[in-house]
């Protein structure tokens, strides 16, 4: 447990602290004991992922075909677990040195297609609850191409991790504090009668997330 553990003691996890602390807390940190379970049980991170890809391409489903409060309820918890396990493979293939650049791209490639069918889950929830035909729908998969067009913005112009992480300036508080809030979206599902606003929200959300992926770019047009 205490290898495992060790593990986030990584500069990248302070990183992570920085960009994405609702993940880092909520899922990275919990994961530790759920990765000494799969070393125990011999579970190689590659399987962690492809049961992830089965836990993300049930939600759609889940909203479909369970009743509407159930749906919500399920597709939150199978958000949040799909991000327990997005956290463990990586750490499970650090502390058993099983990384590749293949487990990555695959991990990547999972993770895009989670991120799509949870928001596209969401849209048909609010559908489901307000009765709007596929409104709400549409505007989630809006909300989703967006979120992966930032997401393929960030890796081109991205030059990697920072070996020791400056620290934040007072004015990149606010900014770091609105980026990390992306792990609690599956507690959209939750909002019931305001899912239109949480879809409304996630469409915002992806929108300024194209826009601070882009600023990389615009500095460099500048000069």
């Amino acid at each position: 447990m205490a290898q495992v553990a060790a593990d986030l003691r990584g500069p990248w996890f302070r990183v992570e602290l920085r960009s994405s602390w609702a993940t880092a807390l909520l899922y990275r940190a919990p994961s530790v004991p759920v990765v000494w379970a799969l070393v125990r049980l011999g579970v190689s991170p590659l399987a962690v992922s492809l049961i992830g890809l089965l836990l993300a391409l049930s939600m759609p489903l889940q909203a479909l075909n369970l009743p509407v409060g159930i749906a919500a309820v399920t597709v939150a918890l199978s958000g949040m677990m799909f991000q327990v396990l997005d956290c463990a493979d990586g750490i499970l293939a650090r502390v058993t040195d099983r990384t590749s650049k293949l487990g990555g791209d695959v991990d990547t490639l999972i993770d895009l297609t989670q991120w799509g069918l949870l928001y596209l889950s969401v849209g048909l929830l609010a559908d489901a609850t307000l009765d709007t035909g596929l409104f709400w729908t549409a505007s989630a998969a809006v909300a989703a191409w967006a979120r992966l067009l930032a997401r393929v913005i960030r890796d081109r112009l991205d030059d990697g991790i920072e070996a020791t992480p400056r620290p934040l300036r007072l004015a990149q508080y606010p900014s770091a504090f609105i980026a990390g809030i992306s792990g609690l979206i599956p507690l959209l599902a939750l909002t019931g009668p305001w899912m239109g606003t949480a879809v409304c929200a996630l469409v915002v959300y992806s929108l300024l997330d194209v826009a601070e992926a882009l600023v990389p770019l615009v500095r460099a047009l500048r000069e």
